[in-house]
């Protein structure tokens, strides 16, 4: 299963979408570009609830 994720599933006017191999690799790419683009030092918790619930997972 691949995790999937974009930011304009959270209501974000943004383009960025990652991928990886599960949800644990995925979280680090969603983290990152929070910080760089959307001046985020630590991602709020009703922040991770939208992202949690936006994460899709696909079969490969």
């Amino acid at each position: 299963m691949k995790a999937k994720f974009a930011c304009k599933d959270i209501g974000l006017a943004c383009e960025f979408v990652a991928e990886a191999p599960s949800r644990e690799e995925l979280m680090p790419k969603i983290s990152e570009h929070a910080k760089a683009a959307h001046a985020m030092e630590t991602i709020p918790d009703d922040a991770k609830a939208k992202i949690d619930a936006a994460i899709m997972k696909e079969e490969e």
